[in-house]
């Protein structure tokens, strides 16, 4: 019992340092031109050069766009490069600035050849199609995101695994792993494991106006020990608090208080409405999203299961 409630006192205190990653999924995008879609190079004569002939291009002619081939040529070396960045960064929590700016170029150039087109449809789960691009487990690989990376900033607990659960529409959940900071510090044979996960309930809907965009209404945290010094306790229960309560409140007063509509449920399909996440990239093994406040880029890829 003594050691319960230790641990229940690292959870608190990890639950006050996730306080600030309340927006972990609430993105917003940035204009992209096409300049940033590759690196492709293009030849330039003088008109006195020998080599110079009708079949170099003129300042009138149109610029060749990329093919569908080389539009997944150059995503999958973008991908790459992102990748080797992640593993060499933590995912962003010991990234150097020059880092980081080669990550948002690598996300920008990405963005430009998105292959997939209203990201979110099917996000709202009314019409029960199985055509719902983000439907998925999605695990964070990258993210620039302060009230993210700031988590590993904690003495007491440091992040482990994230991920982004998106398998039954509209709910979409976050759900961020805890380990003890002095289990970073030992091997995993000479120290027994402990582990807490921290789950945030969201309702996720389109908006008007924006296919790739998507909504989220919070509806619940819950705090849930998994593993400590060893030993299972996933069957000890959870610390929760629901939030649907506030969004009540709010539809009450908001037409009594000026600018709280915004707020409101009415409102929540507007596509400025707060609490939202663009997407800027999507395939079969990458999601890339841009989060409204407090800023910030994640990167996830797609896996089997979220076993802690």
């Amino acid at each position: 019992m003594k050691n319960y409630n230790h641990f229940l006192f690292i959870s608190l205190g990890a639950a006050v340092v996730l306080h600030p990653a309340r927006a972990f999924v609430l993105p917003q995008r940035t204009a992209l031109t096409q300049g940033s879609l590759s690196n492709t190079k293009f030849y330039h004569a003088d008109k006195d050069d020998d080599s110079f002939s009708d079949s170099v291009p003129s300042d009138t002619d149109s610029e060749p766009q990329p093919s569908a081939t080389e539009h997944t040529e150059i995503s999958s070396d973008l991908k790459r490069r992102l990748y080797q960045l992640a593993a060499s960064y933590d995912r962003g929590f010991a990234a150097t600035p020059k880092a980081r700016t080669e990550a948002n170029d690598i996300i920008d150039q990405l963005a430009a050849v998105n292959p997939t087109e209203n990201a979110a449809r099917g996000i709202d789960g009314n019409d029960f199609s199985d055509d719902v691009p983000l439907r998925a487990i999605w695990r964070m690989i990258w993210t620039s995101a302060f009230d993210v990376v700031s988590l590993g900033a904690s003495p007491i607990a440091a992040p482990s695994a994230i991920y982004q659960v998106i398998t039954d529409p509209p709910i979409a959940t976050n759900i961020i792993d805890f380990i003890p900071r002095v289990q970073t510090f030992f091997p995993s044979s000479s120290v027994p494991a402990s582990l807490l996960r921290a789950e945030v309930t969201t309702r996720a809907s389109s908006r008007r106006g924006s296919t790739n965009r998507v909504g989220l209404f919070f509806e619940g945290v819950k705090l849930q020990p998994i593993e400590l010094l060893g030993q299972k306790v996933d069957n000890l229960p959870p610390l929760s608090v629901d939030l649907t309560w506030q969004q009540g409140l709010i539809d009450q007063v908001a037409s009594f208080v000026p600018g709280l509509e915004n707020f409101s449920s009415e409102g929540k399909d507007d596509v400025d409405a707060p609490g939202y996440f663009d997407v800027e990239y999507l395939d079969d093994e990458l999601l890339i999203i841009r989060q409204q406040a407090p800023g910030g880029r994640f990167a996830l890829v797609k896996v089997d299961n979220y076993d802690p």
